[in-house]
């Protein structure tokens, strides 16, 4: 995968040369040819136009157009970065995408200057396609993907952190237990090169060297069986991360809803009523209103055997508009040089590769409903020019580089190649025989060509298409794009006035609304080359909508139901209207039926000012205005708030209720907001802005109340759109902006950079962060996100460290399973390890008092034949098949595994000592022989205590293999893993008969000693009795007793708290003992400050603790800090909001 190397041909010393890809280095040129297939490099396209499968790089399936570089762009490339924006990627080829097809085209950047080298062409097109390298090998885009695989990012997730400051632990045990030793083995007259040795060994006891290796067991199980789900992962550590997802961001088209589009209907104009037609279910009976061309001797377009011109008098521009197509006149804008259907044939970025229309779902689907057909030019053909007289070769267009007004007839203009100029993509309707000149026999083509694209701008939310109609003379500008980004672009008196009616009566039923817009433009072909997009996108003339009807897939309701099963919350993030993810919000269950949904909007003055030079967004404002949840509306009147705008919440099914712009609590009027307090999203004038607001507050202040049956209920969310979401991450209250991270379920209109700060932003609260997407716009979010899983036909991707071959949400389950499986496993690993490393280190200390030890064999006994199988079978165990609402700890410092750990050590320590000092009462104990009657560098090993140590402890090492291995709810049953329960029993068996009946071989084999039949019993007595404790202990008693202990730490560590800060800053309480107010607790603090509340453990007044607090907050009592189990922002605010804890 890192390695590829393939012949190309490189641009060196004024010659083109062939070289292997591996001699390239950044500035070179090369030629791009179709069967150049992968690519080695990242190289920026200086002429031609590629087609490119990034699949690998994005997860995005459909292929993407590449262009030509402008020269502006160099400035803006930061080649230091792994990703360049979609302004600058459309010009790039990244290294490891395939190449689906490449054509040449007009001459690029930098073509003019080897042009020379290969043999002029009348077209002027250039002779290759050609690009420049701009890095190679691990800089590139595919070495980013392999760098990210062999090293991925430090992962700050929290098993990893505290898995190392454990090991720490342990090995300030182990340095206790070499002091220990060492002074123990001085006391026995050891020499110093033994002591050094046997204490060196605690160390290797008590710090496993195998410990990393079987923590990675649950990991390595958990990838190969999401391989076999045919869901890859380019970051192994995640998995683990997996098991703690509580939120789940979904993309809404492809990934919640089929990929396709199909086409309902579209609305066209009415303009002299000034409103919506009936809609018209299939676009091809637009083909009506198309007028019949007449006789022409040539035409703007040359198409298989035909070789026209544009602009020559005499085509159709010639001939009247049908009745059809007038509109009445127009004082500001002509509407009847523009047709609908030209708007859907031509406002796409659509590709023919291979026979086969290939782009964007929505853009295939639109053009696919026209019936009509796409040509482009044939690079192979393309330097055969028309011959006079004869059918040309060429397949495509050209037009005159001239301006049309002044073109002369002459075909011999035609042919010269200073005034031709290629069309690159022509369109014309079916049968297009049946259009005739004069009736002659003739053929003639009734085409559109496509002379330049502005690609879809998710920041801008539209694309634009300036095409050219046969003989005619001006050009046709459309747009298509997002309903309230089109309406900004168009006179304001071709807006329908059923437009918002018509907008939420098919976004409510769940469609998909693109509006079209156009205008006539008369300007000559140089001058449209250096048009710049704003000028195109201005002074539109509004068209109609285009309707698409997006059906769920069969499998997104029921995993949303065992994801909210499972209380993990789940978010859509889309591109798409609010409203229509609503609807596909409430169809899918995401939001429940019965749920009050509230929808934001900014109301603000019409003049375009930025709003972050609002006086909302002053630091008066952002720390807190007033005590009280509602703004003050005599404040406003004073001038002592300047608010050029405010965020207006209104709920969708009620016009009585509103939410509380501070508090997002719900609040309950007599009065519609919508009808008579804010009227308009805009104020012609500042003062009608000021008084608007001025309005708006008096009545939320004055007549508005909390809505107690909701509030108290919790049964409302907010739908935000990325407008607003802008709005409140720039300008909005931090305690606002938290509470409407805790509320929100769906966030519409969200450019990619807004989805990846929506992940960052919850990420930045506590929440551990999903998020599925299917298309390139969801890389940044993926990226950002704790668990970037990708739906896409690439095995690996550097969008997402998970990649699911399927396209549909089911994935979403089985990667947060086998995370927790996983996660569970690496936890019962850790411990089984842990325990397993103490018991050794306590039955070595045991022998070290008098100068003993354990055999070698014994040593190795132990570590390969019942540790290494039982860790590796512990991970074996599958995944449970449902997910279980309470998620596993992420903690090894948490109070409930270490309570686990140290009951184990305990209990275990104990049973060692029972035995080390019961066999000394057997009736045939032989105590070790003297220090002085042996070698004295050598350790004993043949020893009573040294047997009965090593039984004891082969049997725990299994009881406690069999209590760490955890089944339901997160993994199945230990009895479905046959490995484990065969290993156990075998071990159990053979252990059984080295204690009761152990063969010759046996005893010299693990130099053991013939103990009593008396104490043979005892041992075995002893290991059921350690059973029983260990499981008694791990699922009932440490689990009762482990809240009492993190409570009382928790008033410790507050206690100490309080103590430090009242020395160092001056009893300035922390924020980690405080919570959100509500409504009626900050009404009762004064303006801009809360005095904090007396507080004890009953309720009743006693000292005060801290003065005064932050705004907006209020101190925790004693019982609160004591049974607080979170310090995680989202928590606390949760609980404060009387949120489901799960949300």
């Amino acid at each position: 995968m890192a390695h590829f190397s393939c012949p190309v041909r490189i641009l060196r010393d004024g010659a083109w040369r062939e070289a292997d890809s591996e001699e390239m280095l950044p500035g070179d040129v090369f030629e791009v040819v179709s069967g150049l297939g992968t690519l080695p490099c990242d190289a920026v396209l200086l002429e031609g136009e590629c087609i490119a499968n990034e699949s690998m790089l994005t997860g995005e399936s459909v292929p993407v157009a590449k262009v030509p570089v402008d020269p502006s762009v160099f400035g803006k490339m930061r080649l230091a970065s792994s990703t360049f924006g979609s302004d600058i990627a459309k010009h790039v080829l990244f290294s490891g995408t395939k190449l689906v097809r490449v054509k040449r085209a007009s001459l690029g950047f930098g073509g003019s200057r080897w042009l020379s080298l290969e043999q002029s062409i009348p077209t002027g097109m250039p002779a290759r396609a050609t690009a420049m390298v701009l890095r190679t090998g691990f800089n590139t885009t595919k070495g980013a993907l392999v760098r990210s695989i062999l090293f991925p990012r430090p992962n700050k997730f929290k098993f990893y952190e505290d898995s190392f400051r454990f090991i720490g632990v342990l090995a300030v045990i182990a340095c206790i237990g070499f002091v220990a030793s060492f002074s123990n083995f001085l006391r026995l007259g050891i020499t110093i090169d033994s002591i050094i040795i046997h204490a060196l060994d605690l160390i290797t006891i008590v710090v496993p060297p195998a410990l990393p290796a079987t923590m990675s067991i649950g990991v390595s199980f958990a990838l190969s069986r999401l391989r076999k789900k045919q869901i890859y992962c380019i970051s192994p550590t995640r998995i683990n991360v997996c098991g703690k997802v509580n939120v789940m961001c979904f993309d809404k088209t492809g990934t919640l809803t089929e990929e396709g589009l199909d086409v309902h209907g579209f609305c066209t104009m009415d303009y002299d009523l000034c409103r919506f037609n009936e809609m018209q279910e299939n676009p091809s009976e637009l083909l009506a209103s198309l007028a019949p061309p007449p006789m022409a001797p040539s035409s703007a377009f040359s198409s298989v055997g035909s070789t026209l011109t544009m602009g020559l008098s005499g085509g159709l521009a010639d001939l009247d508009r049908s009745s059809s197509m007038i509109a009445a006149p127009r004082k500001v804008a002509d509407p009847s040089k523009l047709n609908m259907m030209h708007a859907l044939a031509t406002c796409h970025a659509v590709k023919l590769v291979d026979g086969v229309y290939v782009g964007d779902p929505l853009d295939v689907k639109m053009f696919e409903s026209t019936g009509w057909v796409l040509d482009e030019n044939d690079d192979n053909n393309i330097d055969q020019l028309p011959v006079q007289g004869t059918a040309g070769n060429a397949f495509g267009s050209y037009m005159q580089s001239s301006d049309p007004a002044s073109s002369p007839s002459s075909l011999d203009n035609i042919r010269s190649a200073k005034r031709m100029m290629p069309v690159p993509v022509v369109v014309r309707p079916p049968n297009s025989g049946r259009f005739t000149l004069d009736g002659a026999g003739s053929a003639n083509v009734y085409e559109i060509g496509i002379i330049r694209t502005f690609d879809f701008s998710a920041s801008l939310r539209r694309q634009a298409v300036i095409s050219k109609r046969l003989g005619a003379r001006y050009n046709e500008v459309y747009v298509k794009g997002a309903p309230e980004s089109i309406r900004e672009l168009c006179y304001s008196d071709t807006i329908p006035r059923d437009f918002d009616k018509m907008l939420l009566d098919y976004t409510n039923h769940g469609y998909r609304v693109i509006a079209l817009a156009g205008k006539a433009l008369k300007m000559s072909w140089p001058k449209l080359q250096k048009l710049k997009r704003d000028s195109v996108e201005q002074d539109l003339i509004f068209m109609g909508f285009l309707i698409f009807e997006n059906k769920l897939k069969s499998t997104t309701t029921p995993v949303l139901d065992k994801l909210r099963g499972a209380q993990i919350r789940q978010i859509m993030c889309t591109g798409d209207n609010v409203l229509t993810a609503i609807s596909v919000g409430r169809e899918c269950s995401m939001i429940p039926k019965d749920m009050h949904v509230f929808v934001p909007r900014v109301v603000r003055r019409k003049e375009n000012m930025p709003l972050s030079q609002s006086g909302c967004g002053s630091s008066s404002h952002r720390s807190g205005s007033t005590g009280s949840g509602v703004l003050d509306a005599d404040e406003v009147l004073d001038g002592r708030i300047d608010m050029r705008a405010m965020v207006v919440w209104e709920s969708v099914e009620d016009d009585l209720r509103v939410l509380d712009p501070y508090t997002l609590e719900p609040r309950i009027s007599t009065l519609p907001v919508k009808e008579r307090i804010v009227s308009s999203d805009t104020a012609e004038t500042s003062e009608e802005m000021e008084r608007q607001q001025q309005h708006y507050l008096s009545w939320l202040h004055n007549y508005t109340s909390t809505d107690m049956v909701l509030a108290s209920s919790g049964n409302f969310c907010i739908a935000i759109t990325g407008e607003v979401f802008r709005y409140m991450m720039d300008e909005g209250h931090d305690l606002t902006v938290e509470r409407m991270l805790m509320r929100g379920a769906i966030y519409a209109r969200m450019s990619p950079d807004e989805k990846a700060e929506l992940v960052e932003r919850l990420q930045a609260i506590g929440y551990c962060t999903g998020f599925c997407g299917d298309g390139a716009n969801d890389c940044g979010a993926l990226r950002a996100a704790d668990i970037g899983l990708s739906l896409s036909e690439a095995e690996a991707s550097v969008a997402a460290p998970f990649t699911s071959h399927s396209t549909d949400i089911q994935c979403v389950l089985d990667v947060i399973s086998e995370g927790r499986a996983a996660l569970v496993t690496s936890f019962s690993c850790f411990k089984f390890m842990a325990i397993y490393s103490i018991m050794q280190f306590t039955s070595v200390s045991f022998l070290y008092k008098f100068g003993g030890n354990l055999g070698d064999f014994q040593f190795l006994y132990i570590d390969m034949f019942i540790i290494v199988p039982l860790a590796v079978f512990m991970g074996r165990t599958p995944a449970f098949e449902r997910i279980a609402p309470k998620r596993p700890t992420a903690s090894l410092m948490s109070k409930k595994v270490m309570t686990s750990l140290f009951g184990h050590i305990f209990i275990n320590s104990i049973i060692q000592a029972v035995l080390f000092y019961t066999v000394k009462s057997s009736s045939n104990y032989v105590p070790p022989a003297p220090r002085d009657q042996i070698d004295p560098n050598k350790l004993l090993v043949r020893t009573f205590e040294n047997s009965a140590l090593f039984l004891g402890s082969s049997y725990q090492y299994i009881i406690s293999a069999c209590v760490f291995s955890i089944g339901p709810p997160y993994r199945q049953s230990n009895l479905r893993n046959i490995g484990l329960v065969t290993t156990c029993v075998a071990l159990v068996v053979y252990t059984s008969i080295l204690v009761a009946r152990p063969n010759e071989w046996a005893i010299g084999f693990f130099e053991l000693v013939d103990l009593s039949s008396s104490f043979k019993r005892m041992i075995v007595v002893w290991a059921l009795i350690n059973l029983v404790l260990c499981s008694l202990g791990e699922w009932w008693l440490f689990p009762l007793i482990s809240p009492y202990f993190a409570k009382g730490f928790r008033i410790a560590k507050y206690l100490v708290r309080r103590h430090v800060l009242s020395i160092f800053w001056q009893q300035r309480p922390s924020s980690d003992y405080t919570k959100l107010a509500s409504s009626a607790q900050l009404n009762r603090g004064n303006e801009s400050r809360i005095t904090t509340e007396h507080i004890s453990g009953n309720g009743s007044p006693s000292e005060t603790i801290g003065g005064n607090v932050e705004d907006g907050r209020i101190l925790l009592t004693w019982e609160e800090i004591a049974r607080k189990t979170e310090t995680k922002p989202f928590k606390r605010i949760l609980r404060e909001m009387g949120i489901p804890a799960w949300y």
